[in-house]
């Protein structure tokens, strides 16, 4: 790795800087290399590769990261303008972020899902994005399939204990990764290249088989073994945070606003309750009468056949929403590249709902995806219409604006016309979480302000029922990790407290048990986005414009808040 150091970069220095950066570290991560579009890295097609994770490779990415820490600390800010401050900053952080993970956290020595995973990122990218010829990307799935065996000798390798959680999860995926090479991946190959993939596959799935026994025959850890720890949680939570609040400061501010949200929405429910219940008397309460009035909502759902056409029908909704609205909301991306699929299969353990899936910042001209996650055809009635109660006719259109337009897609389609490269590249691989999800929430919030589907008080409390949501990840978050909340008490939050269908909070806690110090983002970054417009109004008065607003904070890409704040002169 050749790093450009110097402690006062010119702005071309810095850019060298910024691309040596993001490009050494794709080359580490020829998975993530794919998936924003860069494919090669000197003689090497990263296309064709997986990332190391043996002995060697764990080395070269420690010395890859405390490199770059040590470099990155040699740069003084004051030196550069606020573009370059902004991404220094960011890659200081990922740098540490990185090492935090490989030195303290060692995932990579516990958590079978990193490695089932990537597999299937490693697969299923070159099959669904179409960046070359479709021989071309059959041909580096091959290479892949060729890699399986060896990358899961490193994982089983690697991998000394796990909680059962994570081992559960791993399996399941795992089976995803089975079905995705004997079915989709099978069933497209080139007719001239069928013996080569076939005979590829076979190798990989006798390997993947192999990694699901030594996964099953990991030591147990312990039940509570997931949990990280208040000391690990702190640090990582500063990190993934960009230092906006403390983990104390977040709760704080949940559970405060907790009882503020749930107030207002009985204030909105009351007069609803009256037109629904006309004759009932029933007890002054919030969760009674909340309660009532959004189980006339759940009833308002289609069946499982009509789900995925139904999300559909929302998608084109929210699109022509938005064409409508550009001067409250922002002018539509000027690509119209987006897809709905079902979720693949390997990925269903975290996205139990859906997800979002960008098109390459580097190609962005190749498909983006809206992911909504199929419900099973073997799950008992009770399954079913929980999951169809939790996603009704509001429900899934509060999932589509979240997930979709004007959410992820058009946040990621506005980054992607960043200039230079580097900096484009830099700011969609590492950029804030805090910055996507509070986006996503607060232009849920934008939107039903604009009018979409009437702004009904029915779309007013399921707007607020997914606030309530957002706060409810972010204690579920903080007091599983740093505390001992307990399964019990984490449902009795999420079903009694914040209204949510027993399906989606069953998913909802094994979510939290997969992951660390993301699920607060969605209620801080709102948060964030909220000060942010309310701070700008009050400095530019009747000049302030919404849609001006909305394009330059989008034009930014995902940096930390504060650099955000900082770009806007606050």
């Amino acid at each position: 790795m050749t790093l450009v150091s110097c402690s006062s970069p010119k702005p071309k220095d810095f850019n060298a800087l910024t691309r040596n950066f993001v490009e050494s570290t794709l080359a580490l991560s020829p998975v993530a290399a794919t998936s924003v579009g860069y494919h090669k890295h000197g003689d090497q097609v990263l296309d064709s590769l997986l990332d190391d994770y043996s002995t060697a490779g764990i080395g070269r990415q420690e010395q890859h990261w405390k490199g770059w820490r040590k470099t990155l600390s040699a740069i003084n800010p004051a030196t550069l303008d606020a573009e370059s401050r902004a991404d220094l900053e960011l890659m200081k952080s990922q740098a540490e972020l990185a090492i935090l993970e490989l030195d303290d956290i060692r995932n990579w020595q516990r958590n079978p899902t990193l490695y089932v995973e990537l597999i299937g990122n490693a697969l299923f990218t070159p099959y669904s994005v179409e960046y070359a010829a479709a021989a071309d990307r059959y041909r580096h799935i091959i290479a892949r399939l060729q890699a399986v065996p060896a990358f899961c000798e490193a994982a089983k390798a690697n991998l000394k204990s796990a909680p059962p959680v994570w081992k559960r999860v791993a399996k399941e995926e795992n089976d995803g990764n089975l079905a995705l090479i004997n079915g989709p991946l099978l069933a497209g190959a080139p007719a001239e290249m069928k013996a080569e993939y076939e005979a590829a596959a076979k190798t990989a799935v006798a390997a993947l088989e192999g990694l699901s026994q030594q996964i099953s025959g990991l030591k147990d850890e312990g039940e509570e073994s997931w949990r990280l720890g208040s000391e690990l949680y702190k640090a990582k939570f500063k990190l993934a945070m960009g230092g906006t609040r403390t983990p104390e400061e977040a709760l704080e501010e949940a559970e405060a606003d907790l009882k503020a949200i749930r107030k207002r929405m009985f204030e909105v429910a009351l007069p609803l309750h009256h037109k629904l219940y006309p004759t009932h008397r029933c007890p002054v309460d919030v969760n009674w009468i909340v309660g009532e009035v959004m189980e006339k909502l759940a009833q308002r759902h289609v069946t499982p056949a009509a789900y995925f056409g139904e999300a559909q029908k929302t998608l084109d909704e929210t699109r022509a929403f938005l064409a409508a609205n550009t001067g409250k909301l922002v002018a539509p991306p000027p690509r119209d590249n987006l897809k709905l699929i079902d979720t693949p299969e390997f990925m269903r353990g975290i996205y139990a709902v859906g997800g979002f899936n960008p098109a390459p910042p580097l190609e962005p001209q190749l498909g983006a995806f809206y992911w909504l996650t199929p419900i099973p055809k073997d799950w008992p009635k009770e399954r079913v219409e929980s999951k169809l109660r939790e996603y009704n006719e509001y429900g899934l259109r509060i999932l589509t604006i979240h997930e979709a337009i004007p959410g992820h897609y058009v946040q990621f389609e506005y980054a992607a016309s960043i200039e230079p490269a580097p900096r484009r590249l830099l700011r969609s691989i590492f950029g804030s979480g805090v910055y996507i999800e509070g986006w996503a929430v607060y232009a849920t919030d934008v939107m039903l302000e604009a009018g979409y589907h009437g702004n009904s008080p029915e779309m007013q409390l399921t707007f607020m029922k997914q606030l309530l949501r957002a706060i409810a990840n972010t204690i579920l978050d903080i007091r599983l990790h740093t505390g001992k909340m307990t399964r019990e008490e984490a449902l009795e939050l999420m079903v009694k407290r914040t209204f949510q269908e027993q399906e989606e909070a069953v998913a909802k806690w094994q979510r939290a048990q997969l992951s660390v110090c993301q699920l607060p983002t969605y209620y801080s970054g709102y948060k964030e986005w909220k000060r942010l417009r309310a701070d700008l109004e009050a400095k530019e008065k009747d000049a302030f414009s919404p849609s001006a607003f909305h394009e330059k904070a989008l034009k930014a890409g995902a940096l930390p808040m504060k650099q955000i704040r900082a770009l806007f002169g606050l």
